[in-house]
């Protein structure tokens, strides 16, 4: 006798088909957009390569600029959930390098959460289009609002307040000196590392020259710090 499948069940399969259109859309529009130039390349010419509608684009994005820089989400998103899980030891600044460098092991050994390509194509259009630039700034802000959100979770603070910005904006300072740098920081030309490995091991450089120059061993919860010296 046939069993009609369950509600959860085929929930869970529409959520499964809509993000694999999802990736399949972000594929075909970083490949296209990456070799033939963000403005030559169409959202018509986009759905055609993808097998859907322009209209099924349109449903997931809103723009052309959104489809590009849709990895640095997905990035972020993955990022602040694997900071949720590490452990607290008063170093904030080292437990997002490991959150990031177990995001890098996912990518080397998984594609997840996004092949390493689309991270080099993205950063290639947003080179060579100022509109895409601009769109990705935004997004960069999207994600550092959820590493805050997290931040302030463990630090026990708002993700607002002056200490979460600080550990942020740090961390994002170091990530960029190591993503669009040569390992040696000296050498620094712009130039992105040719593989999830090599950039990783570009942020870490990063990180550690930071910790050297600045001489800070540990970026921890100042406001427990302070309450301590007071017992």
């Amino acid at each position: 006798m046939f069993e009609p499948s369950s509600p959860t069940a085929r929930t869970g399969l529409r959520e499964r088909k809509k993000q694999q259109t999802r990736t399949r859309v972000i594929d075909v529009a970083l490949r296209l957009c990456d070799e033939h130039g963000f403005d030559a390349t169409t959202v018509e010419q986009i759905a055609d390569a993808a097998d859907v509608s322009p209209r099924t684009v349109n449903r997931y994005f809103d723009s052309k600029e959104d489809i590009v820089i849709a990895p640095i989400e997905d990035f972020g998103g993955t990022l602040a959930d694997n900071l949720r899980r590490q452990p607290v030891t008063g170093n904030e600044l080292q437990a997002l390098l490991n959150s990031y460098l177990e995001m890098i092991e996912g990518i080397i050994d998984r594609d997840e959460p996004l092949p390493f390509r689309w991270f080099q194509q993205m950063q290639n259009i947003i080179r060579h289009s100022p509109a895409v630039r601009a769109r990705s700034l935004d997004a960069a802000d999207y994600k550092m609002r959820e590493t805050s959100t997290v931040l302030g979770e463990r630090l026990g603070t708002g993700p607002d307040s002056l200490h979460v910005r600080l550990i942020t904006g740090t961390w994002h300072a170091i990530m960029r000196a190591g993503v669009e740098c040569e390992a040696e920081l000296e050498s620094c030309d712009g130039v992105l590392a040719d593989s999830a490995r090599a950039m990783a091991d570009a942020v870490v450089t990063a990180y550690h020259e930071f910790v050297r120059i600045c001489a800070v061993p540990s970026v921890g919860n100042p406001i427990a710090d302070i309450a301590a010296e007071h017992r």
